[in-house]
């Protein structure tokens, strides 16, 4: 990658993460722009290099920390008195709802005296609503608090939920259809979402639980439906990425196609996954996870494919940063963003070394497998023990023991579900064979978690921790690059 480019984006991600964690006075921007100022004087003066590195590096640090400044990370003023108070406001739906096994979770967006905001209600699963009405909200407005996790963590919860514009929290709120949804842009988003809905009932008509809730994670992503046990076996033995939306798991399975299709060309084999790809997106609903997760897969995808593997990284930081001016909160409180770009890139860059190393391994098939698994694990273990805590022992072989029946999975499940939807009454018979590989994948899940020592606590360490082992990391590509 060009020198420049890198330290555009470096200073750029700097300056976001910097104004993120402390909102420091706009005065140090204004110091840091006019100190970008004499270093291009500088260099126009006496043209040396150096004076137009640090211009280009402080200008993107100003641009990365001006992004943040102009995001609201405070409610809007009039909604200020609600705040633990009871109150009665129409909103429309902005987001698919997310059913748990006991609620629903439903982004709404409220207005009051001319000012808009987004509020999290936490209702009961019926009245089900959907994306693009207009509902009654009614319940407690609470405002979002951290949270311990079971490994000793603290999940930042309200800036987790903040990334989305979303301030408060409604609990125990009743909601109430009042129209449906209008215009274009809605009713489109909205028919997408259906089609989701409609599919993944056909799977459940198909395949009973827990069967039916995996398939559904496999084909449209999502952990909420495998209840609190199975997510935490799937959680301990590693498996708990193939149920989310993320680049890593989608890449995965694309790469599987596209050896699946060795025989054919590479351009055509490339295709047929980049389609698969773009009905997983569909099928998540086209919403922006699951583009996200499509677009990260589809970088990847394309560098396994060519061998153009820096082009492609260049055309991976430019997403990335497209993605940051879109919402520069991403960075610092959207891990899913976060442990996706790690991933992508350990995709990229680790596996063709590790498969190397790999020669030991004569099915051409099973060592792609590990090395794949390898690279994304090992790019993105240092964040994952800072955030989490919790390392699993058993992820290597439960992935690849797994890992090989996904895509067979993913597509006898989609079977199920079209031939639940145009045929309900032979949706059973047509699940049986997803059935089986779905129930062999949990039992796998739950044996491997239950095993003495599956996962280990990691004590809380500090956060440098984590850019030392990027560093390391780095460090090493570039040796075995040189070498």
């Amino acid at each position: 990658m060009p020198g420049n480019v890198f330290l555009v984006l470096a200073g750029f991600c700097l300056g976001i993460t910097s104004y993120s964690l402390v909102p420091f006075a706009t005065q140090i921007i204004g110091i840091s722009a006019f100190a970008f100022s004499l270093s291009f004087f500088g260099w126009f003066l006496c043209k040396r290099r150096t004076y137009l590195i640090c211009g280009i590096f402080l200008l993107s640090f100003v641009i990365g920390a001006l992004r943040v400044a102009l995001v609201s990370q405070t409610m809007p003023e009039p909604f200020l008195p609600l705040l633990g108070q009871k109150f009665d406001l129409e909103g429309l739906v902005v987001a698919d709802p997310d059913i748990r096994e006991t609620t629903q979770r439903v982004t709404v967006e409220i207005e009051r005296e001319g000012k808009k905001t987004k509020v999290l209600a936490v209702a009961p699963t019926y009245p089900e609503v959907e994306y693009g009405e207009r509902v009654r909200v009614q319940g407690m407005l609470v405002e979002p608090e951290p949270f311990e996790t079971n490994a000793g963590r603290t999940f930042k919860y309200d800036r987790f939920l903040l990334k989305d514009g979303i301030y408060a929290i409604v609990e125990k709120a009743s909601l109430e259809t009042v129209t449906p949804r209008q215009g274009i842009p809605s009713t489109v988003m909205g028919l997408l979402l259906d089609g989701k809905h409609a599919f993944l009932e056909a799977i459940a008509r198909a395949l009973p639980e827990p069967s039916a809730s995996l398939a559904s994670g496999l084909v449209a992503g999502g952990k909420q439906g495998l209840g609190k046990e199975l997510l935490n076996a799937f959680i301990v033995s590693g498996l708990v990425h193939i149920v989310v939306l993320s680049g890593y798991n989608v890449m995965i399975i694309a790469e599987f196609v596209l050896k699946s299709l060795s025989s054919l060309s590479r351009r055509v084999a490339a295709s047929v996954a980049g389609i698969m790809i773009g009905g997983f997106v569909l099928a998540a609903g086209a919403g922006s996870a699951s583009i996200r997760a499509g677009l990260m897969a589809g970088l990847a995808l394309t560098a396994r494919a060519t061998g153009r593997t820096y082009d492609v990284i260049r055309a991976l930081f430019v997403v990335g940063a497209l993605m940051l001016l879109m919402n520069p909160l991403l960075l610092v409180y959207d891990p899913g963003f976060q442990l996706s770009f790690l991933a992508t890139l350990g995709l990229i860059l680790g596996s063709p070394r590790i498969e190397r190393m790999l020669t030991f391994v004569r099915n051409e098939f099973f060592r792609d497998l590990i090395a794949a698994t390898l690279a994304a694990q090992i790019a993105v273990l240092p964040l994952l023990l800072y955030q989490t805590g919790l390392f699993s022992v058993v992820s290597l072989p439960t992935n690849i023991i797994v890992l090989p029946f996904v895509p067979l999975a993913m597509a006898l499940s989609a079977f199920a579900g079209c031939v639940g939807l145009v045929a309900p009454v032979l949706a059973p018979i047509a699940g049986l064979p997803a059935y089986g590989v779905l129930s062999s994948i949990i039992a796998i899940a739950e044996w491997m978690a239950s095993l003495p020592l599956a996962s280990v606590s990691i004590p809380e360490f500090p956060f440098v921790i984590v850019p030392v082992a990027y560093a390391g990391m780095v460090l090493l590509i570039y040796k075995t690059k040189k070498a």
